[in-house]
């Protein structure tokens, strides 16, 4: 498979009567986009504009997503368009704009994005990204689980249409990702496990459209992943796992493709789910590790995962049956089990195999100041779950709290110190 991302750089989004792209800014006819993301289960929808550095506060934030045209096929196949494959050919992606979910329904665990100030520091190229908000109220008498539907597939559409008006510009920078197989002999196979949080509808993602809560270790192809193949739809425990941009923009992923060929023979991806049975923890680590050995025939594999505690057996799991097989696992983690633990409660297994384990942070408490604006009439929790946060005045919570923050697939540079 040979993808081409085509990027288009955005420098700022306004509405106009029209939607097209000039001069590196998106004009967006709000009206029409209003039209195509049109769903019965929604009330009231807003679209909103959010530039880096305004003092506003984004309250209670589902998905974001980056703008994505598939020029040659399906975009967002099976949530947007009909089935079709993924990761050859070429896509567009508007760079610098993100498509941003504003949920008028109380999660159970609730999720923030500002603007300026601390946050920013957590979500790494997402503090660079002009925010598109669609806020929504759901529909009298529409269940929560129906509305948080409308709303992940509003945002796809949303993305879908306004990377469309850059059908025909002349794109600012082509990547291209390939798996080539010539010349590969003297460099060692590596692979790696991506396993996503999917535990329920609702609190999953969606691999081409497909609920992945009873998913099993299968061999992808990269590129569907950052060709939009895998999309967020965990809206009540968004803190377990990365919104569709990171997906998108997997830094993981991209980081082993740029590197294949070079000093390492990049053998291929096995996605997996973390489910909260341990017999299906115990299946699922088996069959991932022996798709790496047999399958893959890997020398080396690394080992990430979203989520808190829960997904850490299923990580040291995996690391053991590797282990067994002969293939040295290396593990990247946040030291994090869930914003109910205590500071010193960070990792829940102990293994000798796992001797080689890169830390992408850990807790901590931090001070958001309060905005002059808040787009989002519902609030988000606390710390503890004790009580809900006024989003239009300062308060404490973990960078956990802020949508995008300390994912683990290789984001930013964030790690943990021992003192």
């Amino acid at each position: 498979m040979r993808l081409t991302k085509q990027y288009i750089d955005i420098k700022d989004v306004l509405f106009d009567s029209k939607t097209f792209i000039e001069d590196h800014v998106l004009h967006i006819n709000k009206e029409e986009l209003l039209e195509y993301i049109d769903d019965y289960r929604l009330r009231d929808v807003k679209i909103r504009i959010a530039h880096p550095g305004d003092s506003c506060r984004l309250s209670n934030v589902g998905d974001i997503v980056q703008p994505q045209y598939k020029v040659d096929g399906m975009t967002f196949p099976g949530v947007v368009d009909e089935i079709g494959s993924l990761g050859f050919g070429k896509t567009i992606f508007l760079r610098g704009v993100v498509v941003t979910e504003i949920l008028e329904m109380p999660t159970s665990i609730g999720q923030f994005y500002d603007m300026t100030g601390p946050a920013l520091e957590y979500v790494d190229s997402l503090a660079d990204c002009i925010h598109v908000t669609i806020d929504a109220h759901p529909t009298e008498g529409v269940a929560k689980n129906d509305y948080f539907n409308a709303m992940c597939i509003a945002s796809k559409k949303a993305a879908k249409y306004l990377a469309e008006a850059a059908r025909d510009s002349v794109p600012d920078e082509e990547e291209e990702f390939t798996m080539k197989r010539d010349n590969l002999a003297e460099l060692p196979r590596i692979a790696y496990v991506f396993q996503i949080f999917c535990h329920a509808p609702l609190t999953d993602s969606m691999y081409y459209g497909a609920d992945g809560s009873m998913m099993m270790p299968i061999i992808i192809h990269p590129n569907e992943v950052l060709d939009g193949g895998l999309v967020c739809r965990n809206y009540y425990q968004a803190n377990n796992a990365d919104p569709t941009y990171w997906y998108q923009n997997h830094p993981m992923l991209q980081g082993l493709l740029k590197r294949h060929g070079k000093d390492i023979n990049f053998v291929g991806c096995v996605m997996s789910n973390t489910p909260h049975e341990v017999k299906d923890k115990m299946r699922n680590a088996m069959m991932a590790a022996n798709l790496i050995k047999h399958e893959l025939k890997a020398e080396g594999v690394i080992i990430t995962k979203e989520g808190g505690g829960h997904p850490q057996i299923d990580t040291a799991l995996i690391c053991d049956n590797c282990t067994a097989l002969g293939v040295p696992p290396v593990l990247a983690l946040k030291e994090f089990l869930s914003m109910s633990n205590a500071s010193d409660e960070h990792v829940i297994f102990s293994t000798a195999n796992a001797d080689a384990m890169v830390s992408t942070g850990c807790r901590e408490t931090v001070l958001f100041p309060k905005l002059d604006e808040v787009i989002g009439d519902t609030p988000f929790n606390d710390i503890t779950f004790a009580f809900d946060i006024d989003p239009t005045n300062e308060f404490f919570h973990e960078p956990e709290g802020i949508r995008g923050a300390f994912s683990q697939l290789g984001v930013g540079d964030f790690s943990s110190e021992k003192i």
